[in-house]
């Protein structure tokens, strides 16, 4: 599915459940339920715990990311032994399809609400927060897990394109977006210790997003120098992009990173 069918379908399920009674909302989860095809299925985040974690044969990186999941306060809690976390009913097809939509626009359109929270019902709001939550996760350790996201962190111009830095860039800027709606909607929720892991998760992203903008500028400095960043056509997710401009104007790009 893509972009178009996404908006289709909130286009479509949201006036429908609103015009709903119980009785037919029922009657729809019972319809869907019985629809493998529409299952939704959470804590997909899970496959990163790797049984084989201390094998000898695993890079030091992936072990030491692994035994970081593992410690994790935000891991996914089953309901119970037989719960193979698989969902169904219309509030989880909605709440994916929300997400799924929203998604595409933090990565390609200029959206102050790409997740349309202005439209939320009650019905997907419990499933909308824990799809967000599972989606934050397996970005946030699909990164710290891929050898490429830390030599975006180094500044390694020789080993990292600005086309793969530009892709890496627009996946850190949606793992924020995520983040910061889970604060706006729920942060009271968590406790303590999960909030602090979360805010560790958008610092790592800043950096990945400072360690974009130092790429960037190296690659194109020579042009930058001659012609000005304004000049530079930057092709990539917009707050990206005008983070990159903001980074390189105020000279913050030209410092070589920690990490």
């Amino acid at each position: 599915m893509g972009y178009q069918e996404y908006a289709n379908a909130l286009n479509h399920l949201v006036p429908l459940i609103q015009k709903a009674d119980a009785a037919q909302l029922d009657a729809y989860d019972k319809i869907i339920s019985q629809m493998p095809e529409l299952a939704i299925y959470t804590n997909l985040s899970r496959r990163f715990n790797f049984p084989q974690a201390q094998n000898s044969s695993l890079t030091p990186l992936l072990r030491g990311t692994i035994n970081l999941y593992r410690q994790s306060s935000l891991n996914e809690q089953e309901l119970g032994q037989e719960d193979d976390f698989k969902r169904s009913g219309l509030g989880w097809v909605i709440a994916l399809a929300r997400i799924e939509h929203g998604g595409i626009e933090i990565g390609y359109q200029r959206n102050v609400s790409p997740f349309n929270l202005e439209h939320l019902t009650d019905i997907e709001k419990p499933a909308f927060m824990e799809l967000l939550l599972d989606g934050a996760r397996g970005h946030y350790w699909a990164m710290r897990m891929d050898p490429m996201t830390h030599l975006v962190l180094k500044g390694e111009v020789v080993k990292v394109s600005s086309q793969t830095a530009l892709a890496y860039g627009r996946r850190a800027v949606l793992l924020q977006q995520m983040l910061e709606t889970l604060n706006k909607m729920a942060g009271a929720t968590f406790t303590p210790v999960q909030q602090k892991e979360l805010q560790t998760w958008y610092n790592d992203m800043s950096e990945v997003r400072e360690g974009v903008s130092y790429i960037m500028y190296e690659t194109y400095k020579a042009a930058i120098s001659q012609q000005g960043i304004e000049a530079i056509d930057l092709e990539g997710c917009p707050p990206l992009v005008e983070g990159i401009r903001r980074d390189i104007s105020s000279g913050r790009a030209s410092i070589s990173l920690k990490k």
